[in-house]
């Protein structure tokens, strides 16, 4: 599991700077994407309130509020022309990204990455969503 989790955040890593020299718009779009994706999940899941996905990996996550913020995040990211088929993918990376690092922080009894957003799980929870994704992406651009 370290070396799986090693291996995303250094393909991560890699990706973020290529799109930041590529074309910086792609991500700032790739930052509000991702933040968009968890807002929605976040409202939706304790509006509509739902089943539990995965209730050992992350205690508050609802099927309900993963798929409004699939939906959504899906016609945001489409109206940037983006291909359905990549659009699908991409939608679908924001929650297996989210999920990973829940994962990983329960293995290794971290409850927050960071204490820098008390009560958000720190930085990395922020941007957890955004490491699938950005690898995803990079492939379709460079």
């Amino acid at each position: 599991m370290k070396k799986l989790f090693l291996l995303v955040v250094l393909l991560f890593i890699h990706n973020f700077f290529s799109i930041y020299y590529y074309d910086r718009n792609i991500l700032y779009f790739i930052i509000f994407t991702a933040f968009f994706n968890d807002t929605i999940a976040y409202i939706s899941g304790k509006l509509l309130k739902g089943p539990l996905i995965i209730p050992r990996i992350s205690p508050n996550k609802t099927w309900t509020g993963t798929i409004v913020s699939f939906i959504c995040s899906f016609i945001l990211i489409i109206q940037f022309n983006i291909s359905l088929i990549m659009a699908v993918l991409l939608s679908i990376s924001l929650f297996f990204g989210d999920i990973f690092f829940s994962h990983i922080k329960r293995k290794t009894n971290i409850k927050d990455f960071s204490n820098f957003l008390q009560g958000h799980g720190g930085i990395l929870d922020r941007l957890d969503s955004m490491f699938f994704f950005i690898i995803i992406l990079n492939f379709n651009y460079l």
